[in-house]
């Protein structure tokens, strides 16, 4: 007698358990399935907007790093010991812009224009995705490419009314996301430092 009610009572404890599990069990399952909806609504939102920023904040360390390497290429071009030579200036300009890939314009040569009032043949061009130009006014390099050829005989022409030389760096920063580079594929970073001589 005394198992058939202990088995009574495990029947009615597990009869009793398993009406409280199914509707535990079909809350919990729909739980889970709009958890897994809005996840997958709310995702790609979220990962746009992260990627966006990580990209404005590339645009605005390149800005900074290319501006900076301007403004020294400049300071190092006004010294009185470059004026027969671009080497140094390149040299400052790659140091100073590292962790971007920055060369010389094929432009900056002898007899180019002022990157301010650009004109004639010899302006700055625009890079190639993810490269800097650097472009040196008035340059000394006599033959493309300016890095090798960036010692010469001939005295930087400077303005003796004017007296400044200027250096115009431009990189070519290509965005990490396809969408922005869809819309926005030639972001050109260009800034221009001018310095009077010494």
């Amino acid at each position: 007698m005394r198992l058939l009610e202990v088995g009574l009572v495990i029947k009615r404890v597990s009869a009793w358990a398993r009406g409280l599990r199914t509707p535990l069990r079909a809350g919990a399952r729909g739980q889970r399935s709009q958890a897994l909806v809005e996840f997958a609504l709310v995702s790609p939102i979220f990962f746009l907007v992260m990627f966006t920023a990580i990209d404005i904040s590339r645009l605005l360390y390149a800005y900074t790093a290319i501006s900076s390497a301007a403004r020294d290429g400049a300071r190092t071009a006004s010294l009185s010991g470059s004026t027969y030579s671009d080497c140094q200036i390149i040299q400052e300009v790659e140091l100073v812009g590292q962790g971007f890939p920055v060369r010389m314009d094929p432009n900056s040569l002898v007899g180019n224009s002022d990157p301010n009032n650009p004109g004639g043949p010899l302006s700055p061009t625009i890079p190639p995705p993810n490269v800097g130009y650097a472009y040196i006014w008035p340059a000394v390099a006599t033959a493309d490419p300016p890095e090798n050829n960036c010692d010469s005989g001939v005295q930087r022409a400077i303005s003796p009314s004017v007296k400044h030389v200027a250096v115009e760096v431009q990189y070519h920063f290509m965005p990490l996301l396809p969408i922005v580079s869809g819309f926005a594929s030639n972001i050109i970073v260009k800034t221009v430092s001018v310095v009077t001589t010494e």
